[in-house]
């Protein structure tokens, strides 16, 4: 799973096998590691929740937890739809914005680069 932050913005992308686990386990788990214990892990989590009616993130010092209703998760797992979107009000001045992808192939990668990638819709037409 990759993970994309930009000025408000929080973007997933997920590879088939993880889209999968997702639709399977409600719940992909990443990690950063740099040093030892708790406080040296960064974790970046999407979980299927019953519990929210819309796409919502929740960030701490040590964690990134985006939770999507569990419909929303089995639309775009069992479809063509490329992604999630959501926006989540920060205040009264500004969102944030929260995209759950699939991610396809690079049109220049090797075949190895693009293992377990969704195939590009835009491959053939340059």
């Amino acid at each position: 799973m990759k993970l994309r932050l930009e000025f408000n913005s929080i973007r997933f992308r997920l590879r088939r096998s993880e889209v999968e686990e997702f639709a399977r386990t409600r719940r992909v788990e990443e990690k950063i590691i740099s040093g030892s214990g708790d406080d040296k892990t960064f974790r970046y989590v999407l979980e299927s929740a019953d519990s929210v009616s819309s796409v919502s993130a929740t960030l701490t010092p040590h964690s990134i937890l985006v939770q999507v209703p569990p419909e929303a998760v089995t639309r775009w797992a069992s479809s063509d739809q490329i992604g999630i979107e959501s926006e989540q009000l920060v205040e009264h001045q500004t969102s944030l914005r929260i995209l759950i992808e699939k991610d396809f192939a690079c049109i220049d990668a090797s075949d190895e680069q693009n293992a377990d990638t969704f195939p590009n819709p835009l491959a053939g037409k340059c």
